[in-house]
């Protein structure tokens, strides 16, 4: 590999790529055998973001209306949401059918769809958009079929979690497994505790302070935790009884949007805290997605009568203050039904 630049030292050409929009980062890998090295390495984007100026892009995945039919074509079923300038820019369709997408993660620079490939699958696959090379590639299957199970993606690790859920009949099971991005291997996990499900819901999941969250539903929110390094699962008491949206935040931290307002859960203290009311009553009830955007939290809602709307939920910082939310108009370009999300921060 020759030099970045050849009038200029390696570590001055560095900081000068560094500096480069995200967006022209596909077209400036052609330039040279240096510079397409250089974007592709995962050193490049801890820089990034060690020097704060990483950039944040949302990942939806939308559905064209009905989710019901089998889609072949899905370009525009991920739309990649600048919030700098409140524009959707579709990604390529991916190389083959797709049924549904409910569950997407951003992992070592791979945007990651786990999805049925038909409406009749016995079987879950594994998509991933990688961006070093701005190609779709299909993964390993998953060890097995379930619904409405909870998934969290552990970033630095290069790993995706999978747990609880339901079989065929909607009985609900107590496996779980690991998906490795780079290995593109799945691997069984200890089965997790005896968690109390009595209707047919979705588990919900979050990766924080190396461990894997998983939550029960409503008729029963318990919540367990998977520890990466013991391999062991544990109960964790569950104070308020939450169960709606929630998502890892920085520091160890989850925030979940529940009927009591905005709640923290510092997972290495295991304590509880009330951060403050939502706007209105019943306003967590319409969710469809929530996924965090630096320290703030990005939602996505859907109400009956006033339609499908996008708001920015910013938590008070370390001297206290109020919830600051403000609405999002609608982004450009953006088309369908979003379903799930995904945050890139490189």
């Amino acid at each position: 590999m020759g030099s970045l630049f050849p009038s200029l030292p390696d570590e001055i050409g560095l900081e000068c790529l560094l500096r480069v929009k995200l967006n022209s980062h596909p077209k400036l890998r052609c330039v040279c055998k240096s510079w397409n090295a250089a974007f592709k390495s995962p050193h490049f984007y801890q820089e990034r973001k060690r020097l704060n100026i990483s950039e944040k892009r949302i990942f939806m995945v939308q559905t064209k209306g009905r989710t019901t039919a089998v889609i072949d074509d899905i370009s525009n079923r991920v739309a990649v949401y600048n919030l700098e300038n409140n524009c959707c820019k579709s990604l390529p369709p991916a190389p083959g059918p797709i049924y549904s997408i409910e569950h997407c993660h951003f992992v070592k620079q791979k945007l990651v769809l786990i999805t049925d490939m038909f409406q009749d699958s016995t079987t879950i696959c594994v998509w991933l958009y990688d961006f070093a090379c701005c190609k779709w590639r299909q993964g390993a299957t998953m060890l097995r079929w379930l619904e409405a199970y909870a998934s969290a993606a552990d970033e630095e690790g290069g790993l995706i979690y999978v747990g609880g859920g339901f079989d065929k009949s909607r009985k609900p099971v107590r496996s779980a497994s690991v998906y490795n991005v780079e290995e593109d291997k799945w691997d069984v996990l200890p089965d997790m505790n005896a968690l109390q499900v009595y209707t047919y819901s979705t588990f919900k999941g979050a990766f924080a302070d190396g461990k894997f969250y998983v939550m029960g539903t409503r008729s029963a929110p318990s919540f367990e935790a998977f520890d990466s390094y013991t391999r062991s699962w544990k109960t964790v008491e569950n104070r308020f009884n939450c169960w709606h949206s929630f998502v890892s935040a920085p520091f160890g931290r989850l925030y979940f949007l529940s009927d009591k307002g905005l709640i923290e859960y510092d997972c290495g203290q295991d304590k509880w805290n009330i951060v403050g009311p939502l706007p209105t009553k019943d306003w967590e009830l319409d969710i469809q997605f929530a996924v965090m955007v630096g320290h703030n939290i990005f939602v996505c809602r859907f109400h009956p009568h006033q339609g499908r709307g996008y708001y920015m939920v910013e938590p008070p910082n370390e001297t206290g203050g109020a919830i600051n939310l403000f609405r999002i108009r609608k982004p450009r370009g953006l088309e369908g039904k979003p379903i799930c999300a995904a945050t890139l921060n490189v």
